[in-house]
């Protein structure tokens, strides 16, 4: 609960926000300010363990900040939850001149598409989709928010619903085209090895930096996939400090137009 305050205390309008999680508790909705930036969050949902936590913990901002990026951003963001990454990026000072969000679960989705809206514009273009080795249809139980929905799993509770998945490559080329990348996220619940192991991700080559949560597995598909990202021209820089499953990846030999 004391973390839980100390983080809101981190956003404007203190006073409001403790009525509304005070006396609002059973609706969970949740509207939060920071500066210019203004989003809602779901807490009966979860949504704070996503999107409020990417603006009040170190686990990406402490990353980005060791990163020299230009002012505008052109972001990739693989498993968005609310839409607390390219929020961060804002809350650092960043424009975002073209951004792509993929999230697996609709509700969840409906959140974010409001959040990315109203915060970045409508030329942000935003996918209800999971992301994976080959293409396919899942049907999965899925609850109405959380941080830790997987493609391999579904929620204990929840609707059943149609997921489409695509490889790394089909949503970067709709989402960019030939164009690049200054910074990609990625955490997605394991299915990054698939992802890069299995898929087409030819277009890594085009992302400057990479933010990736790597997932607990044998030590051999770790390496594996550590391989597999430095054949695509991603070095690793560091490890987050907050949290050693989170590190940085980055192309020492981008240009603006990808690896060269």
């Amino acid at each position: 609960m004391w973390l839980g305050l100390q983080d809101l205390l981190k956003f404007d309008h203190v006073a409001h926000l403790l009525s509304q999680r005070l006396l609002g508790r059973g609706a969970g909705w949740t509207v939060y300010r920071k500066d210019k930036l203004c989003f809602l969050v779901d807490h009966s949902a979860g949504d704070q363990n996503g999107t409020r936590d990417c603006l009040t913990q170190p686990m990406y901002r402490d990353l980005l900040k060791l990163l020299k990026l230009p002012k505008s951003l052109r972001v990739l963001d693989l498993g968005s939850n609310g839409g607390g990454f390219p929020l961060l990026c804002l809350d650092e000072g960043h424009n975002i001149t073209a951004l792509a969000c993929v999230e697996v679960n609709p509700w969840t989705f409906s959140r974010l598409s409001l959040n990315i809206m109203h915060n970045v514009g409508l030329h942000a273009k935003l996918m209800n989709v999971a992301i994976g080795g080959h293409a396919r249809l899942l049907r999965l139980r899925l609850s109405r928010g959380g941080t830790g929905h997987s493609i391999y799993e579904g929620s204990a509770s929840g609707d059943e619903v149609e997921i489409r998945v695509r490889s790394f490559d089909d949503i970067y080329t709709e989402a960019f085209g030939d164009g690049f990348v200054d910074v990609c996220k990625m955490d997605v619940e394991g299915a990054e090895y698939e992802t890069l192991l299995e898929g087409h991700a030819e277009s890594l080559r085009k992302v400057h930096h990479l933010i990736i949560e790597i997932h607990e597995a044998p030590a051999e598909k770790q390496q594996a996939l550590r391989t597999r990202l430095q054949a695509l021209g991603l070095k690793h820089v560091m490890t987050s400090q907050a949290h050693d499953d989170v590190h940085l990846f980055t192309n020492e030999t981008w240009s603006a137009g990808g690896s060269v």
